[in-house]
């Protein structure tokens, strides 16, 4: 049976192997930790130049779109005025083809009224 001495030495023995164990696993836990800081920092670091790199492109996107609406717009209202000109010029000229048939109706409408009352009369 192992003495006092010795179950103090074999204590003493795991104490500090638990010590070293429990410090080489605290060590590398710190070390993974400031390498997910390192991390962490360098990936927002990256996030934040692609945002600007994105923000930079959509402002130049919403410009190039805002030319081009203006451009549309414009182009639109050429068209619209065009149009209305148009509009008012086929207008015109149906009003002078119906006046045109009306006449040339009432012309051979008195001149049929004409012959029918010419022939009644004889």
């Amino acid at each position: 049976m192992p003495t006092i001495e010795e179950l103090e030495h074999r204590v003493s023995r795991l104490e500090t192997l638990f010590e070293e164990v429990i410090k080489e696993r605290l060590t590398y836990i710190s070390q993974r930790l400031d390498q997910l800081y390192e991390k962490t920092e360098r990936d927002k670091t990256e996030l934040l130049e692609k945002i600007g790199l994105l923000y930079a492109k959509t402002e130049k996107d919403k410009g190039e779109l805002l030319e081009k609406i203006g451009l549309l717009h414009a182009k639109t209202e050429k068209d619209k005025g065009e149009l209305l000109a148009k509009t008012d010029r086929d207008k015109r000229e149906l009003i002078y083809w119906m006046a045109g048939l009306i006449l040339g109706f009432s012309a051979l409408t008195i001149t049929a009224i004409w012959a029918i009352l010419s022939f009644a009369l004889k």
